[in-house]
């Protein structure tokens, strides 16, 4: 793992057969560390929310390992709680309704400046590097108040990180930089605050007093990276999925209302696969007959749990009119994803304002050349240009 998607518009169909046939399955990583693979809907809410699954552990120097980078223990992602849960406190203050609310129109101002750089650079465009990308960047910049004038410094840095063969070397020198990047940016607004998450980062506490700046710089970090990186990968699968479903997405242009819940199938069936999050298992226990040790890393395959046929009937099948009871595109347990609201809202308000300004957007190549980025975390198409 990761498997390499041989057609790039297409699960790996292994997957739906372990997920019917051997849904908790052993498996190599990247680093060659053994894991288990956990594939069905349920069994996958299972891991992400049962207290006997560990992230905290997974920074244990004898851990199973999906990058050969150390993991870093003050990173909200590898906590467990009860420090997770004061330590995310703080982290959703970057998520609150006020701000939710002040944000939602400015989504829309960011996607309109975004669609008028494409009608002005002329067609035509790579998508993802002049809308899906710049989109959640420049969201999550506002939301942080980073200068998005060093936008092009964080798309590196992430690149690096989120890449699976990337060199230990490469890896943390681009930790390095952000974390760098972000201690003097907190700095600076200790002395001068504004209206912004970083601001109140700087002189936020936790239960057990102020945030240390190991803490600080890891939650802005991590919000950083986690707040654009999904979003982008996201933006362009919808771009594919309506254009696929050419009369779907002439309801949609007829009913804006329609656009919230299209953000939910998109969801299902754009999110990238492997769960770059492993849990480690802190007891002996048994999921679907399979016996998993204390100390086993085990994965959650989110394209194959999204498609499970015990939960979406018909899971193959695209369809902006399908309930979603059981949402797990954003994750689920003690760790749901606090940027929830603002990445569902980049996706309805971003492809609402793209597709009514450019109703004859289309693939600018043949869909069978479109190529998968095999060597990223979160995946995506290596470019995707496109004309109207």
């Amino acid at each position: 793992m990761p498997l390499h998607r041989e057609i790039a518009v297409e699960v790996a169909p292994v997957l739906g057969e372990l997920r019917e046939n051997r849904p908790v399955c052993p498996i190599t990583l990247v680093t060659g560390a053994p894991a288990m693979l956990v594939t069905r809907h349920e069994d996958i809410k299972t891991i992400l929310s049962d207290r006997r699954f560990s992230r905290a552990a997974v920074c244990k120097e004898d851990a199973p390992k999906t990058t050969l980078v150390p993991p870093n223990p003050d990173t909200l992602v590898n906590m467990d709680p009860p420090r997770h849960g004061s330590i995310r406190r703080i982290a959703a203050q970057a998520f609150t309704p006020k701000r939710l609310e002040r944000l939602m129109p400015r989504i829309g101002e960011i996607a309109a400046d975004l669609v008028d750089a494409m009608v002005a650079a002329g067609k035509p465009v790579d998508l993802n590097e002049m809308f899906s990308r710049p989109l959640p960047l420049r969201v999550i910049c506002d939301m942080l108040g980073v200068p998005f004038a060093d936008w092009a410094l964080f798309h590196e840095w992430t690149e690096v990180i989120l890449n699976v063969h990337a060199s230990p070397q490469d890896i943390g020198a681009a930790y390095v930089a952000m974390r760098a990047y972000f201690v003097n940016l907190i700095t600076t607004k200790r002395d001068d605050p504004g209206d912004d998450f970083l601001s109140e980062l700087g002189t936020a506490s936790a239960e057990g007093g102020p945030l240390t700046e190991q803490e600080a710089i890891a939650v802005a970090t991590f919000v950083f990276v986690a707040g654009h990186e999904t979003s982008a990968t996201l933006l362009t699968a919808g771009v594919l999925s309506l254009l696929r479903h050419p009369d779907q997405l002439k309801e949609l242009l007829a009913d804006p209302e329609l656009w919230v819940g299209a953000a939910d199938e998109i969801n299902r069936v754009g999110i990238p696969g492997l769960s770059p999050f492993p849990r480690i298992a802190l007891t002996d226990l048994t999921l679907q007959d399979v016996e998993i040790p204390a100390g086993t890393a085990v994965v959650a395959n989110y394209e194959a749990g999204l498609r499970d046929p015990r939960v979406y009937p018909e899971p193959e099948k695209f369809d902006i009119h399908r309930r979603h009871p059981n949402p797990l595109w954003f994750g689920h347990g003690p760790h749901f994803c606090l940027g929830a609201p603002v990445a569902r809202a980049e996706l309805y308000l971003g492809l609402r304002e793209l597709f009514e300004r450019l109703p004859t957007l289309a693939l600018d190549m043949p869909i069978d050349d479109l190529k998968w980025r095999n060597t990223a975390t979160l995946g995506g198409f290596e470019q995707f240009p496109v004309t109207w």
